[in-house]
């Protein structure tokens, strides 16, 4: 629970600094049009995790491209079109914002209610790194009905996964939802059987 606390208080901050530009229901979006500046760029590879690396690039010059998950815009959609093909117990596409909050709050606070069973779910990506275990974590974050403000959020993991994924992508994925130890505490998270971008 640490972890998805720090997590969502970053996004709070981030996402209410940024409210004002935003339009209802989206989240302010990262200006990604111009370059970094100083002799650092964001260079397109990542860590294992999906980190995204920086490192000096010494006057020479880097691509600062987000990331490459699926260059085909028909596989993108062709991904998305797929997630109703799956029998869900779940759904919680098309529900309210508040309805979804009220379905993901219940997930994990109550976990042992809802595990094995399948989810459909859809949000936006964010990762966060925890310094006692040295680890990154992603996470799917849904919003408040002002847009501004993350509401829920829930680990997940899965091979259907990517291993790069921008912040603040908008994702969708099914998959079952499980459980995991560690530092003593059960973390609940969705094991992704099939995920999408856009």
């Amino acid at each position: 629970m640490k972890k998805l606390t720090a997590l969502l208080l970053a996004a709070l901050l981030v996402f209410g600094l940024c409210a004002c530009g935003s339009t209802p229901n989206q989240p302010a979006q990262p200006d990604t049009t111009a370059p970094p500046s100083g002799n650092v760029d964001q260079i397109t590879d990542t860590t294992d995790s999906g980190t995204p690396l920086t490192a000096p690039t010494n006057g020479a010059d880097v691509t600062t491209s987000s990331l490459a998950v699926s260059e085909n815009e028909q596989e993108q959609e062709a991904a998305a079109a797929k997630l109703a093909d799956y029998d869900v117990d779940i759904d919680t596409m098309g529900l309210n914002n508040n309805m979804v909050t009220a379905q993901m709050t219940a997930i994990n606070q109550d976990p042992s209610s809802y595990l094995g069973k399948r989810i459909r779910v859809t949000g936006v990506y964010d990762q966060t790194y925890y310094e006692p275990t040295d680890k990154y974590y992603n996470y799917v974050l849904g919003y408040d009905e002002t847009g501004c403000c993350a509401a829920w959020g829930i680990e997940f993991y899965g091979d259907a996964v990517p291993e790069k994924i921008e912040p603040y992508t908008s994702i969708s994925m099914v998959g079952k939802i499980s459980t995991y130890d560690e530092e003593g505490i059960t973390y609940t998270f969705i094991d992704v059987e099939h995920f999408a971008m856009g």
